[in-house]
């Protein structure tokens, strides 16, 4: 009887351990939706990055609510980005050149890079949906996490 009640009790653990193996999501499986309607956004050329926290290596700040974004559509970006303290402003407004987005589905990264007007913007989006944007100008650059969303 004891031998019964052993084998049903170890029978049961093992089920149990089982079905709990079955459900677990992997983190790729977690964030593919989000990656998936990221996708769909910069597939569209019609988006816009919202900027919610500036920074540097040493500091940051975060930015009030719509102050700082640029939105793009298929031949045109326009926008307002500020650095660290609103020492740099910079004012988009112009023909986008030298546009590539590359998609990385085994990473679920998304990465863009454009030009407008002499000013370089590189755009890395993560699975989980932070987006990060650098600038680059004569030899200045700002730094911005912030959200992507449909124009």
């Amino acid at each position: 009887m004891k031998k019964l009640i052993l084998l049903t009790l170890l029978f049961s653990l093992s089920a149990t351990t089982y079905s709990c193996a079955q459900t677990k999501l992997t983190q790729k499986e977690k964030f593919q939706s989000t990656y998936d309607g990221l996708k769909a956004i910069v597939k569209s050329k019609a988006y816009t990055f919202i900027g919610e926290v500036v920074y540097t290596n040493k500091n940051r700040e975060s930015l009030q609510d719509g102050t700082n974004s640029i939105s793009l559509t298929d031949t045109k970006a326009f926008g307002v980005i500020t650095s660290l303290n609103k020492s740099e402003t910079y004012k988009i407004d112009g023909k986008i050149e030298s546009y590539k987005a590359s998609f990385d589905d085994e990473k679920q990264r998304i990465a863009i890079e454009f030009k407008v007007n002499e000013i370089w913007f590189y755009l890395d989006i993560k699975p989980n949906g932070n987006n990060f944007l650098a600038i680059k100008s004569k030899g200045k650059s700002v730094t911005q996490t912030g959200k992507l969303k449909t124009l």
